[in-house]
């Protein structure tokens, strides 16, 4: 009797320290509007981490309307800062069409960047035969194959990524700094051309301030060439030209432009 007693009262604490240990994980789950309101701010002013995890709000539906376009707007803030889950996220996303258009060449295009910085279920998703068309599979690539797979980073610097406020401003700012001869803000001010951010697309002028940079010794700005001249944005293709600049980056120490070319040996 006693032993019976003993075993329904352990029985009961242990009830009543799991439903303790549920109550406390949900409670810390839960996210408040001040919380978003303080994710949001970080986020614009170009936190990674910030926009990851905004995205990750809106793809849930934590505490907010689950919104998969808002969702995939933040990941593809953070995952073109390299953030690799975010990168892999939204090459899902681009996958089925959640939130964006369904696009395999851009799905690919991500879980190659996301598996580049060692993401281990993107690196198993590219070794699956559903990628060999767009080059995952062990044909050989050329130069101009590989450079449509990149997408250049959107930014850098102590001002952050551009956002959705105050873009032109902060295009003015560091087009000051490009003229003055500054390598980062001429790179910056590439990018912006290249993706329209605070002023009109314009892939001519991306590459005029991509080359002042990239002259200066900027990799970056070395590998965004790398990927210009293969794709033949804002001049004519050049294979020869595209080969060199990733080679220059890939000499300067550049990640992308080393991991890039080591494909490019393996495919030959």
């Amino acid at each position: 009797m006693d032993m019976s007693l003993n075993l329904l009262i352990a029985l009961v604490v242990f009830a009543v320290f799991l439903l303790a240990f549920w109550f406390l994980n949900r409670r810390s789950e839960k996210i408040d509007t001040g919380e978003i309101s303080s994710l949001r701010e970080l986020a614009d002013k170009g936190d990674a981490y910030a926009q990851f995890r905004l995205g990750q709000i809106y793809y849930e539906g934590t505490a907010v309307p689950r919104d998969d376009r808002e969702a995939a707007a933040w990941f593809s803030k953070a995952a073109s800062q390299d953030h690799a889950e975010a990168q892999f996220i939204l090459a899902t996303m681009y996958e089925k069409g959640h939130g964006v258009l369904k696009n395999d060449r851009e799905a690919f295009a991500w879980y190659s960047r996301a598996a580049s910085l060692g993401h281990e279920r993107s690196r198993v998703i590219l070794e699956s035969g559903r990628w060999d068309a767009f080059g995952a599979g062990p044909e050989a690539a050329r130069v101009d194959d590989l450079a449509e797979e990149g997408a250049l980073t959107v930014g850098r610097g102590e001002e952050g990524q551009p956002h959705d406020r105050d873009k032109r401003e902060l295009f003015e700012k560091y087009l000051a700094k490009a003229e003055a001869g500054d390598a980062n803000a001429q790179y910056n001010v590439g990018v912006m051309y290249y993706h329209g951010e605070g002023v009109e697309k314009d892939f001519e002028k991306a590459l005029k301030w991509f080359l002042l940079s990239a002259q200066q010794g900027d990799a970056d700005a070395q590998y965004s060439l790398g990927f210009m001249y293969g794709r033949g944005e804002g001049t004519v293709k050049d294979r020869a030209a595209s080969l060199e600049w990733f080679q220059k980056a890939a000499s300067s120490g550049h990640k992308g432009a080393l991991e890039l070319l080591e494909k490019m040996r393996l495919r030959s």
